[in-house]
C-alpha cells in the first residue's frame, strides 16, 4: 500500500472538492482555477489552523532567557518536567504502599511490584531521552516512512494479540502478549503510533497541501480505523474511545467544522449506548454506574469499596501506608484502583494537590503545543496531551462513580509495564516538540551575522563610492568575517600621521561589509504589525520555505558552535 507523501510532492487536486471541513475550504482564486478545467496538478498553499504559530515572537528584542532559551519556551518545559518527575515519584511510592501486602503474601517480598515498576520507569525514561534528544533521532524522521513502519508493526502486534493473546481467563479480555518477564499490551503502544501518523496526515493536508481530499480521508480512516477495530475486538472499548477521541480533537485543532463535531458526538453517544446494551458485561457496568449500591457484593463491589476508601480518608487521610482497603478488600488496588488508595492515605487535600499537579502538567503540554512553530508539532504535542488527559478523566471519574469504569490505568501512577512505558513515550514527544520550538529564524541568522564596532578617526571607504563620514567615536554595523584591518604597530602614533583610509588597507578574505541602514531614523523604523516574512528552513521537510523551523546546528553560514537554539 502506498502511503501519503508527507515530506514532498504535489497534490493532484484538479477536481472540485467540497470539503466537509469549514475552516479550510479553498480560496476563491483556487476555485476559479480548478473550475476552468485545468488538469495541471497544483499544490495548495498552507492553510491556517485554529492554533496560530508564534515562532516569530522570539525574534523580538529584550526577550527574557532561561538557561539561554527563550522564557516563553523554557517555562512550560520546566513545569512539564517538574510535574512529570513529581507524579512518577508519587506513583512509585503509592505502588509500594498499595501492593506491599499482596506482594508479601503472593511473591514473598513486599518490594516485588515496586521494583518491577521502577524497572519499567527506567526503560520508559530511556525512551523519553531517545525521543526527546535531537542528536539521536532527527525530527524529520517522524515525518517519513519510519512512522509508517512503526504503525504497521503495531498493527501486526494487534493481530497477534487476537490470535495468541492472554488474559481472557482472568480479566475477560485477551489484551496481552506474554513475553516471559512481562506481558506486552499492544493497545497501549498503538496510542503514540496513531497520534504521530495522524499528525503527519493532517499536516500534509492542512499545512503542506500535498494530499487531496479523497486521499486525506482514506489515509486518516485507515490510520485510525484499523487499530480501533482490532483493539475493540479484544475487546477494549476504553482504549478505542481514547484513540478515536484524541484524533478527533486533533482534527478540531486543524479546523474541522462545528456541525461535524456535533454530528460525530451524537453518533459516538448512540454507538456507546448500543454497545453497552448489546454486551452483558458492559450493560452490568452501566447499571453499576447508575446505582453501585444495588449489588454491593456482586458487580458493584469494587465501586462501593472505592467510594468507602475515599470517604474513610477524610480531609487529610490516614497517612502513607495506613490504608485499610488494600488488605484484600479492594481488588487491583495497585493497578486500576490506585487512586482510591491515594484518596484514603492522602485525604481530600492530598488528592486535590495530586490532581492540581497532573492538570498543571497537562496544561504545560498544551502550552508547549501552542508555542510550536509548525502545525505538525502542535498536533503531536496536543494529541499526546489529550491522550493523557482523557485517560486520567476516564480512570478518576470511573473510580469516583462519575463515569462507567472501563479498566484504564492511571497514567504514570498505576502499576503496569506497557502503561508506564507508553505514558513516558507520550511525554517524550511533548518534550521533543518543546525542544523543536526553539527554532532559529532567518531574522535571527541575519542578526547573528552583524557586528557592532567602535569607529575612531578613520575615514572609511565602503567600496561603492560613498566614503563613510569622518568623525571621532561612534558605532558602525558590519556583516561578515574578520575585519580587513592591518596589524597596527604597538606604541604611540607619531605626530602628524594621517588617518588610514579603508581603501588603502591591505585586503583580506572574508572582510566586513558595511550594512546600509538607510537615510534617516524614521525611514529605518517600521510599525509593529509590519513584520518581515520568516523563513523556517525546512524542519518538516517541506520542499519550499514554509512554516517549518530550522532545528539543526549552525546558522546556514558554516558555523557549528552551539547557540540557544540547540537547547
Amino acid at each position: 500500500m502506498d502511503e501519503p507523501n508527507v515530506v514532498s510532492g504535489v497534490a493532484d487536486d484538479a477536481k472540485k472538492d467540497k470539503r466537509p471541513f469549514g475552516a479550510f475550504r479553498r480560496t476563491r482564486d483556487e476555485r476559479s482555477v480548478t473550475s476552468g478545467g485545468s488538469s495541471a496538478s497544483q499544490a495548495r498553499p498552507g492553510k491556517r489552523s485554529r492554533r496560530g504559530a508564534t515562532a516569530t515572537s522570539h525574534s523580538e528584542l529584550g526577550e527574557k532567557l532561561i538557561a539561554g532559551v527563550p522564557a516563553r519556551i523554557m517555562r512550560p518545559r520546566l513545569v512539564f518536567i517538574s510535574c512529570l518527575i513529581a507524579i512518577c515519584a508519587l506513583g512509585l511510592l503509592m505502588v509500594y504502599s498499595a501492593s506491599s501486602v499482596e506482594a508479601l503474601k503472593e511473591e514473598g517480598s513486599s518490594w516485588h511490584y515496586v521494583f518491577r515498576q521502577a524497572i519499567f520507569m527506567v526503560i520508559g525514561f530511556s525512551a523519553f531521552a531517545v525521543i526527546g534528544t535531537r542528536k539521536i533521532i532527527p525530527w524529520q524522521a517522524f515525518r517519513t516512512r519510519f512512522v509508517t513502519s512503526v504503525w504497521w508493526a503495531v498493527v501486526a502486534l494487534l493481530v497477534i494479540v487476537l490470535a495468541v493473546g492472554a488474559g481472557g481467563e482472568t480479566w475477560g479480555a485477551s489484551r496481552w502478549i506474554p513475553l516471559g518477564f512481562f506481558n506486552l499490551q499492544p493497545a497501549e503502544l498503538a496510542k503514540p503510533a496513531v497520534i504521530v501518523y495522524a499528525a503527519n496526515i493532517l499536516a500534509a493536508y492542512y499545512d503542506d497541501g500535498t494530499l487531496d481530499t479523497s486521499s486525506f480521508l482514506f489515509y486518516l480512516l485507515l490510520c485510525v480505523g484499523v487499530p480501533a477495530v482490532l483493539i475493540f475486538a479484544e475487546p477494549d472499548l476504553g482504549t478505542t474511545i481514547i484513540i478515536v477521541a484524541t484524533v478527533f480533537a486533533m482534527a478540531y485543532i486543524c479546523g474541522i467544522s462545528y456541525r461535524l463535531i456535533a454530528g460525530a458526538f451524537v453518533l459516538m453517544v448512540l454507538a456507546g449506548i448500543i454497545l453497552a446494551v448489546a454486551s452483558p458485561y458492559r450493560f452490568a457496568r452501566l447499571l453499576v454506574f447508575l446505582d453501585p449500591w444495588s449489588d454491593p457484593y456482586g458487580d458493584g463491589f469494587q465501586a462501593t469499596v472505592a467510594i468507602m476508601a475515599f470517604a474513610s480518608g477524610g480531609p487529610f487521610g490516614r497517612g502513607i501506608g495506613n490504608a485499610t482497603m488494600k488488605y484484600y478488600y479492594l481488588p487491583e488496588a495497585h493497578n486500576d484502583y490506585i487512586l482510591a488508595i491515594i484518596g484514603e492515605e492522602l485525604g481530600f487535600v492530598g488528592m486535590a494537590i495530586f490532581v492540581a499537579v497532573f492538570l498543571a502538567m497537562i496544561a504545560a503540554g498544551f502550552y508547549i503545543a501552542r508555542r510550536s512553530p509548525t502545525l505538525h508539532g502542535q498536533l503531536v504535542a496536543a494529541g499526546c496531551s489529550f491522550v493523557l488527559l482523557i485517560q486520567f478523566i476516564i480512570n478518576s471519574f470511573g473510580i469516583l462513580g462519575l463515569l462507567p469504569m472501563t479498566g484504564k490505568p492511571l497514567p504514570f501512577v498505576s502499576y503496569g509495564g506497557s502503561s508506564v512505558l507508553t505514558s513516558l513515550i507520550l511525554a517524550g514527544f511533548i518534550f521533543r516538540v518543546s525542544v523543536e520550538s526553539n527554532v532559529q529564524t532567518s531574522a535571527d541568522r541575519r542578526r547573528a551575522s552583524f557586528h557592532v564596532m567602535a569607529a575612531g578617526n578613520v575615514e572609511e571607504d565602503s567600496g561603492v563610492g560613498d566614503p563613510m563620514p569622518r568623525g571621532r567615536g561612534g558605532l558602525r554595523v558590519y556583516e561578515g568575517g574578520a575585519p580587513s584591518l592591518p596589524d597596527r604597530p604597538r606604541g604611540p602614533r607619531p605626530r602628524g600621521a594621517r588617518n588610514v583610509r579603508a581603501s588603502e588597507r591591505m585586503p583580506r578574505p572574508g572582510g566586513y561589509q558595511r550594512v546600509d541602514l538607510g537615510g534617516g531614523a524614521s525611514e529605518r523604523l517600521r510599525s509593529r504589525d509590519a513584520r518581515p516574512r520568516v523563513d523556517y528552513g525546512g524542519i518538516a521537510g517541506n520542499p519550499r520555505p514554509r512554516r517549518s523551523g530550522e532545528s539543526g546546528r549552525g546558522d546556514g553560514r558554516g558555523r557549528t558552535g552551539r547557540s540557544r537554539y540547540d537547547r
